[in-house]
């Protein structure tokens, strides 16, 4: 680009009809359904009933399901929400080093997503002890990745 100031910059503007929603939808968006989802769930469940956190966490954070509708979605949260909230403050910086970047990624997002709902806000001294150990281990480089992706959980 020669002259970076002649951008049309009105091509970028969702509201301008030139993009639809195929084109603000990511790629490679895999579709999941409540059936898949169900199994993950119970076993999110038993890991945190039986004490095992760092398992739980994995298995929360390995392959969220972005191509789920709302609800099924909103189901899966609950059961992480209910995961995060059972874990101890004291054990929270340990299982965050144990994560690899991506995993602190989705981990941030459903941090966000639990502040951003009444279930969550109940529980936000917890989620913000997590946000907490996650900034202080990881910097606000996830914060900033969270913001510019467009996959939602």
């Amino acid at each position: 680009m020669e002259d970076w100031r002649r951008i049309d910059i009105d091509a970028f503007d969702p509201d301008s009809g030139r993009l639809n929603a195929e084109d603000l939808t990511p790629p490679n968006l895999k579709v999941v359904s409540a059936s898949e989802i169900e199994p993950r769930i119970s076993q999110l469940r038993s890991a945190a009933t039986s004490g095992d956190f760092a398992s739980a966490l994995q298995l929360v954070t390995n392959d969220p399901p972005y191509g789920a509708d709302e609800t099924t979605k909103t189901r899966y949260f609950e059961a992480v929400l209910s995961v995060l909230t059972q874990v101890r403050q004291a054990e929270i910086a340990n299982l965050v080093k144990q994560l690899s970047l991506k995993q602190v990624d989705v981990l941030i997002k459903y941090l966000y997503k639990g502040m951003s709902v009444p279930e969550g806000q109940k529980q936000g001294g917890i989620l913000l002890s997590w946000f907490e150990k996650v900034t202080q281990n990881s910097g606000v480089a996830p914060v900033v990745r969270y913001l510019s992706d467009r996959r939602t959980v």
